[in-house]
């Protein structure tokens, strides 16, 4: 293929044509180097192996339309630059809004209703929250009452932020099922609805 690839014996037209085992070859030569990358990038193992798991798929997909002068090392280390920084960039974008339709559903709640029934729920929502699976509960709590970050969670209980924005995703899940009906308005706003 071209010299500047590592081992230089990519056979890259068989990789356009669907060759599983040139791909194969890709894979095995640089897997580990792109992974360490990874990690650099983002300080997690398991989103790391996410991304290079992605930048691979990509491969394969566009494998027909590759140029056959593309320097393939250079196009893995683009590929999961971009990876990357797609990633933090919808990350930021869910974040935002939620915060964001967060603070609107509060201060819409607070208009609404009298301050005993605003009591009476938040207190039920405490009550709901209690009950929550124990890890599910922590990284919520961690998140909303404590105010910090998925990757401040991430760091601190020692998983990848994944299972973080997994636990709150279960816990947001779990809650819309029991308090749906008392709290239409909230999850109404904050963009839930109802199956």
């Amino acid at each position: 293929m071209d010299s500047n690839d590592i081992g230089g014996n990519i056979d890259l037209i068989s990789i356009q044509k669907g060759s599983r085992k040139e791909f194969e070859k890709v894979v095995e030569l640089y897997y580990n180097e792109l992974f360490f990358y990874a990690k650099s990038l983002c300080r997690d193992e398991l989103l790391a192996k996410d991304l290079v798991q992605d930048v691979f798929f990509g491969l394969w997909k566009k494998r027909e339309t590759l140029n056959t002068k593309t320097v393939l090392r250079g196009w893995l280390y683009l590929s999961l630059k971009n990876k990357f920084l797609d990633h933090v960039k919808k990350y930021r974008k869910e974040t935002y809004f939620f915060e964001r339709t967060y603070s609107e559903t509060m201060e819409t709640l607070s208009q609404q209703d009298h301050q005993e029934n605003l009591s009476r729920k938040l207190e039920l929502m405490d009550r709901e929250i209690a009950l929550l699976p124990k890890k599910c509960k922590q990284v919520l709590v961690m998140s909303k009452k404590e105010g910090l970050t998925n990757a401040e969670i991430s760091d601190y209980l020692n998983i990848s932020i994944k299972t973080v924005e997994g636990h709150l995703s279960n816990a947001y899940k779990i809650l819309k099922e029991k308090l749906y009906e008392k709290f239409q308005i909230l999850f109404t706003v904050i963009g839930f609805r109802s199956k």
